[in-house]
């Protein structure tokens, strides 16, 4: 037809270059994202793992088996109850082998007295994974090999009422409570529940679907409270309340202490008291998220809960919200109220992530270190930024005698090691009066930086000279061409140098742990290894409070990516 060219097979072979020439493009920006994508997941790996074990309890990090992500928490419906998922099993055909007679095994030695107070459910169900990892541990691994009959005999003789008990105490978990004791002002203390059973001492609501239940073998005051929130209709909440007679007046009490052992539930406890006609209620709830035995310390709010004390905040303060005749008014008497309510999956999940987070608030005062960080991080990026610059300025735009030589000193500074100069910086810092203060911390970011000035020049060095021409015939002087012409154009390298400067002084460790000695002067980098010596076991706490710390480079970092590329990149262009 007119007006349409003929197809040859030159235009044809064009084509198929043109389709394969787009094609390993595709293929060269696929295989460069895959690669960038790749190294971005292998790389955020560790950061990965430690906001997961800032999210774990003690026992998924001391377990056998270690995981990148926490457990998820399930709350419990009734306790005591047994935990299914303390022992993992991955489901394969020994195990479905050996099921059957492992359950009769189970089923055939004495449970522990304590299955007593378990609801009905399939305990040797439940038993099963615990004695199965105990049967994987002490069997040759031939036997594993025998015939049905043969095998079945061997698991049948290993199975003992002691290994089946030691699992069963490994997941059993019940929740216990203690002895309560108490303390005055005068450091006066006495344990308030060595005279009747724990049955005796609490009181619970009427329609509490719960009761307690004492134990006559323990050493001790010691009651284990059995409640059910699975039935139709059921209330949520248990409420026990106790009225004790202290052995001082009621306003000389100080603190309140009740041992209790959670049984993993993840349920809420909330806490007040009541003493000379006022009612006190905690400002913070507890979590059953555990099973090792804890001490819940009730006191009034007061300066000790201030941030700025420095204390370790391991009480749960009590803030007062109501006063009238119909609380506790004798003069020598408390009452102790504990509200449990149950935790749906989302309020376990907040419980746990909010666990360790809290506990190294807690331990620390977090919000302390952090303004000393930022205090020293303000004053070292605006020391280092303006004395870099001006040195820098006067090494690339000004001429003097001595320039050249004065600059290669400077650069020879960077070959000293900094193990070399600490003995005799400490030296002169100690003779000033400075130990033990913020000076040295920040002083010296006024005197400049080797690397930073030389990084600076070379930005400068390419600035075209026209520039600073045109603003000394408008009657510019040196300082005012500094500051109205060559800062405004270096400003990408100055928002790199900025990074840098905000990621050394966060990050600083080794400068606080020499020249300062009170806690209350430590920067936030400090007060995470004090944490460490104060909760060294805690790897939970310390991730969370490390995850805190890194947390602020993360976020800057991402927000100036794009001023610290330009600061590399353009650093030493000619103009």
């Amino acid at each position: 037809m007119a007006g349409k060219e003929p197809i040859t097979s030159t235009s044809v072979g064009v084509s198929r270059q043109s389709v394969h020439r787009r094609a390993l493009d595709i293929a060269r920006a696929l295989m460069i994202y895959g690669l960038l994508f790749g190294g971005a997941a292998v790389f955020s790996i560790p950061f990965v793992w430690m906001i997961g074990t800032s999210l774990k309890v003690d026992r998924e990090m001391f377990g056998d088996t270690i995981t990148l992500l926490p457990q998820a928490p399930i709350p419990a419906a009734t306790s005591p109850h047994l935990d299914g998922n303390y022992f993992r099993v991955s489901r394969h055909e020994m195990a479905d082998r050996i099921e059957p007679w492992v359950l009769d095994g189970i089923r055939n030695v004495t449970l522990p007295p304590e299955s007593a107070l378990l609801p009905d459910a399939d305990v040797a169900h439940l038993l099963f994974p615990g004695v199965y990892r105990k049967l994987r541990d002490i069997m040759p691994t031939d036997h594993w090999q025998l015939p049905d009959d043969s095998l079945r005999r061997e698991v049948e003789s290993r199975i003992s009422s002691t290994m089946v008990e030691q699992v069963f105490r490994a997941i059993y978990r019940p929740l216990v409570f203690s002895s309560i004791r108490v303390r005055s002002f005068d450091l006066q203390e006495k344990e308030l529940t060595t005279d009747r059973p724990i049955s005796e001492i609490w009181a619970l609501n009427d329609d509490a679907p719960a009761r307690m239940i004492d134990d006559a073998d323990a050493v001790g005051p010691f009651g284990v409270l059995a409640y059910d929130f699975s039935g139709p209709g059921h209330r949520d909440s248990v409420r026990l309340s106790t009225t004790l007679t202290l052995p001082f007046a009621a306003e000389r009490l100080f603190r309140i202490q009740l041992s209790i052992v959670p049984d993993d539930s993840w349920h809420r406890l909330d806490f007040a008291f009541e003493r000379n006609g006022v009612l006190y209620r905690g400002m913070r709830p507890a979590y059953l998220g555990d099973n090792q035995a804890m001490v819940i310390t009730l006191q009034e709010y007061g300066p000790e809960d201030q941030s700025h004390s420095g204390k370790i905040r391991l009480w749960y303060a009590a803030r007062e919200v109501d006063r009238g005749s119909q609380y506790e008014s004798r003069p020598d008497h408390v009452k102790v109220i504990v509200t449990m309510t149950e935790s749906s999956s989302l309020q376990a999940w907040w419980a746990k992530g909010y666990r360790n987070y809290r506990g190294a608030l807690n331990y620390i005062p977090f919000g302390r270190y952090v303004a000393t960080s930022a205090f020293l991080v303000i004053l070292n990026i605006v020391g280092t930024l303006f004395s870099c610059s001006l040195v820098a300025y006067a090494f690339a735009r000004l001429q003097w005698p001595g320039r050249q030589f004065s600059f290669a000193l400077m650069m020879a500074t960077m070959m000293i090691p900094p193990q070399v100069t600490m003995i005799p910086y400490f030296l002169i810092i100690k003779h000033l009066g400075w130990y033990n203060t913020l000076n040295p911390l920040w002083v010296v970011s006024f005197f400049g930086n080797a690397f930073n000035i030389f990084l600076l020049r070379q930005f400068m060095k390419g600035i075209p000279r026209d520039l600073e021409d045109a603003a000394r015939i408008d009657g510019c002087n040196f300082m005012q061409v500094y500051w109205h012409v060559i800062l405004p154009l270096i400003k990408p390298t100055l928002a790199c140098i900025a990074i840098f400067t905000f990621m050394g002084v966060w990050n600083d460790f080794m400068g606080p742990l020499i020249y300062l000695a009170d806690q209350p002067l430590y920067p936030l980098s400090l007060g995470l290894y004090a944490l460490n010596v104060q909760e060294g076991g805690n790897y939970g706490m310390m991730m969370a409070g490390s995850f805190l710390m890194t947390l602020p480079v993360v976020v800057i970092f991402f927000f100036a990516q794009k001023y610290f590329i330009q600061g590399v990149t353009l650093t030493g262009m000619k103009g």
